[in-house]
């Protein structure tokens, strides 16, 4: 049980990274970057798109239906690999985040969409249709 809760809580950070990727290989006019480690991923997050926005909204929305976390917790998660690549890139190559707390700013804002979805499943979970009418 233990081990499908954690396969569970890591399936909304792949879902993050995932819809940032996406919309990279589908959309042909993006300019695409070139990043010391994770090339596509900057492409992804330099040309983030509507798709990127509701890709990050629907992980908000399965993350909740599967993971019972609170709505800021699933956000976290949504984006949590995004400033582990941006470390890891800044090991390998000290100037290619030179702006980086601008860009963690960044990636907190792109947490609204999942949290958004995560926010709306939560409200569907508390609606009680059976629940009496206090008058």
């Amino acid at each position: 049980m233990r081990i499908k809760k954690i396969l569970l809580l890591l399936l909304i950070p792949i879902l993050g990274i995932v819809s940032v990727i996406l919309p990279v290989l589908f959309l042909p006019d993006l300019k695409h970057y070139d990043a010391p480690l994770f090339p596509l991923l900057r492409t992804g997050i330099e040309g983030m798109s509507l798709w990127s926005v509701g890709f990050l909204f629907l992980t908000g929305l399965i993350g909740r239906l599967f993971v019972n976390l609170s709505v800021w917790k699933i956000g976290i998660l949504a984006i949590v690999l995004f400033p582990l690549a941006a470390f890891c890139e800044m090991k390998v190559d000290p100037t290619s985040h030179n702006l980086f707390p601008i860009e963690f700013f960044f990636y907190a804002l792109y947490s609204i969409p999942a949290m958004l979805g995560a926010y709306i499943i939560q409200g569907i979970e508390s609606f009680d249709p059976n629940k009496e009418i206090k008058k």
